[in-house]
């Protein structure tokens, strides 16, 4: 044997294996404006993490818009992350002291998102079987609001290549989006390996006025956007690379 093929042997023997980076991940984003002392909190994505938190919530303060103009003006924004499950709260106040002209309205709004992949695997059934996976997209909102108030939710939950979507939405002068979770129905196989990920921003505005005119708005939404599996063929289950389970959900 040569040198050369010696050394190549022990090189081989001596270097270690790569380690695999993880497949799951958290993030969270929390962002407040229109308001002195607004700003922004983002968190992640987390790769190997399983639950990630933002908050940004600068005091209510009273201020001068463009010097004579007196306001009152408040906004929080907090996200929540874990793995199937995303919590947001958001809220924003706008009111008229002694003012004459304004600006735009206080504003609060979050972006928390999951990431996770598993695979479809069965004791009895054998590779390749078809089966079915049924998840939820499970929306959930309480809000309230008054004068010039604008609030909006969306999840978007998506597994393999299958998306729901559901929304709402509830402002002073828009027609409401009344809120409705859905099912993803995945067909797929035993053996396969498919990605999981869920995704849910809120936001909530309140004005300072519009024409006519109508003065100072208040609005808060808790959401929570859950991804459940709530059915699967007999005999088959998941094996998730975070150790999660997303039947625990139900």
């Amino acid at each position: 044997m040569s040198f050369s093929v010696i050394c190549l042997s022990l090189f081989a023997v001596a270097t270690p294996a790569q380690a695999q980076a993880p497949n799951y991940s958290v993030t969270a984003h929390a962002i407040t404006g229109g308001t002195p002392g607004g700003g922004a909190d983002y968190v992640g994505p987390l790769m190997g993490e399983t639950s990630a938190a933002a908050q940004h919530d600068p005091a209510g303060v009273t201020w001068a818009h463009y010097y004579t103009q007196i306001l009152y003006s408040d906004a929080e924004a907090f996200a929540w992350t874990d793995l199937g499950s995303l919590t947001s709260r958001v809220a924003a106040v706008a009111e008229r002291v002694d003012a004459t002209s304004f600006p735009n309205a206080v504003s609060a709004t979050t972006m928390n998102r999951f990431v996770d992949r598993f695979v479809v695997a069965s004791d009895t059934l054998p590779k390749n079987t078809p089966v079915t996976l049924t998840f939820r997209a499970a929306l959930t909102v309480d809000w309230q609001g008054s004068g010039l108030y604008d609030g909006s939710a969306s999840c978007e939950v998506q597994i393999g290549a299958k998306t729901a979507t559901p929304k709402w939405s509830q402002a002073w002068n828009k027609a409401p989006v009344v809120v409705d979770s859905s099912l993803v129905v995945v067909n797929t196989t035993v053996g396969a390996t498919l990605w999981i990920s869920g995704r849910l921003n809120t936001r909530a505005y309140a004005s300072f006025m519009v024409p006519g005119p109508l003065y100072g708005g208040r609005t808060e939404v808790d959401a929570t956007c859950e991804t459940p599996l709530v059915d699967v063929t007999p005999g088959v289950h998941l094996v998730t690379e975070s150790g999660f389970d997303y039947a625990s959900l139900q």
